[in-house]
């Protein structure tokens, strides 16, 4: 097969990315930690109690968003954030605190470091936070709605971040829609092209930019195609991800998680996250052949980005992630509360970074040293409430740690 010349830049572009950051790919083709607890479950059994210590670490940095996208579970038409008081939702996870957690866990192992919102360039010290980081020696990345992302350019390249990841919902008239702002597209555009040229004058080859496209109720097939064909030839992206489905939970499945933690937690008020991805998408499933064709005509195109459909499954199955909720797509059980912790900008740690209710949290980073609260009884508590259900809870199917993996 001869590869045309676009194909030919984009593979070169993404080896140079490669060749720069090799152990970040190792580790995240690897996950061996994660594929061994996985093992450890499916026959049963809890993983040695302080056999496992995280390798990957979520930090949600802030609550507070300057856009109000219609799915989002945190500020979107149902979103859970809109409980929080103004105290909380003006809440920063701080600099000092992050940096003793890192020093507890980098000689353990923790290799990479996933920050998100809220919107992160939100965050005042942001770019103080990177170069903390950088020190720290460990993979990071981050997720952000690109508004901002013109202003910070060149701290974000020579900071060395290894990936961004930037929402962008379809092509202008649909992202604006959904985001609620007649300014969020051309923003957002404007900050990739000021990360494109910030990495061409430094010479430098990461981080790898990513965008990621949510199919859901709002956008649709059309929309994805547009925006790949906006994007076409503009080396604005190396990866666009096209997540086929969003994150979403019907009410019966609500309903059965609250009525575990109360049993297992005694809690019955305050458990709101699940609510704000209240959604039944079984109504979709028409649009799901429709996005099949779009999906599979589009990886026939030669576009000047890589496409990577994801959950990575069999295009014609695609329909079912919206019909079938108790698909779990043969990806359980989950082993992200044995190496994937959750630190809320509160301090709050959680084992899902999804489902952060404060009446659940394992304990707070303010209060307890984090390997304490890692290894204590509330955590060991959650790993045998999800042990006695097979390894995912009712509200797990459709979340992205566990399909996107």
């Amino acid at each position: 097969m001869v590869l045309s010349k676009t194909r030919m830049k984009l593979y070169w572009r993404l080896w140079k990315n490669l060749r720069v950051n090799a152990g970040y790919y190792f580790y995240l083709l690897g996950r061996r930690q994660s594929t061994r607890i996985r093992k450890i479950l499916k026959h049963g059994r809890m993983p040695t109690p302080r056999s496992y210590f995280p390798t990957k670490l979520n930090l949600r940095i802030l609550y507070d968003c300057n856009l109000r996208c219609k799915m989002c579970g945190q500020w979107g038409e149902t979103g859970a954030y809109f409980a929080y008081d103004t105290s909380k939702r003006n809440t920063l996870l701080e600099i000092e605190v992050i940096e003793r957690i890192l020093n507890e866990l980098t000689p353990r192992g923790l290799k990479l470091i996933d920050m998100e919102g809220g919107e992160t360039l939100l965050y005042p010290q942001f770019e103080t936070l990177l170069d903390r980081m950088r020190k720290q020696n460990l993979y990071v990345k981050f997720v952000t709605n690109g508004t901002l992302l013109d202003h910070c350019a060149g701290a974000v390249v020579k900071s060395g971040v290894t990936s961004i990841t930037v929402s962008i919902d379809g092509d202008k008239d649909t992202h604006n829609q959904i985001r609620g702002s007649n300014w969020a597209y051309d923003k957002t555009m404007k900050g990739l092209y000021a990360l494109r040229e910030m990495k061409k004058r430094l010479g430098r080859n990461t981080p790898l930019v990513q965008i990621a496209f949510t199919m859901n109720r709002h956008n649709g097939a059309m929309a994805l195609r547009n925006l790949c064909r906006d994007l076409r030839g503009k080396e604005l992206a190396d990866v666009l991800e096209i997540k086929l489905s969003p994150i979403f939970i019907p009410e019966q499945a609500e309903q059965a998680y609250i009525n575990l933690v109360k049993k297992y937690f005694d809690v019955d008020k305050g458990v709101l996250s699940p609510g704000g991805f209240r959604d039944d998408y079984s109504d979709f499933v028409e649009e799901g052949y429709r996005i099949v064709k779009v999906v599979s005509a589009l990886k026939k195109e030669a576009f000047d980005f890589l496409l990577e459909p994801l959950p990575h499954i069999p295009l014609h199955q695609i329909p079912r992630l919206y019909a079938d909720y108790s698909w779990d797509l043969g990806r359980g059980p989950c082993p992200v509360p044995f190496d994937e912790p959750t630190i809320d900008a509160d301090g709050n740690v959680y084992p899902c970074n999804l489902f952060t209710d404060a009446p659940l949290s394992m304990g707070n980073v303010y209060e307890t040293p984090f390997l304490e609260i890692w290894h204590g009884s509330n955590f060991m508590k959650f790993r045998g409430m999800l042990m006695d259900q097979g390894g995912l809870l009712p509200i797990c199917n459709r979340c992205c740690q566990l399909t996107e993996y």
